[in-house]
């Protein structure tokens, strides 16, 4: 009983030590955040690079297929 009753302590006293351990401090309000980047004015532009490139490494890769 004695030992049963020891395990529990050690467990608790363990358990508890491993919150206070990886608790965070309360951290004061910082800065607002910054604007977000200005992409969406020009995600047109993004769209047709990206479809340059997929057709550039398509093309790319079956070339190197058939050699």
């Amino acid at each position: 009983m004695k030992n049963n009753l020891l395990k529990a302590y050690l467990t608790v006293v363990i358990t508890f030590i491993g919150f206070f351990a990886t608790a965070q401090p309360i951290d004061p309000p910082a800065d607002p955040d910054p604007l977000p980047a200005p992409i969406d004015s020009q995600i047109i532009w993004l769209v047709a690079v990206g479809i340059a490139f997929a057709y550039y490494i398509i093309t790319k890769n079956k070339v190197s297929l058939t050699k």
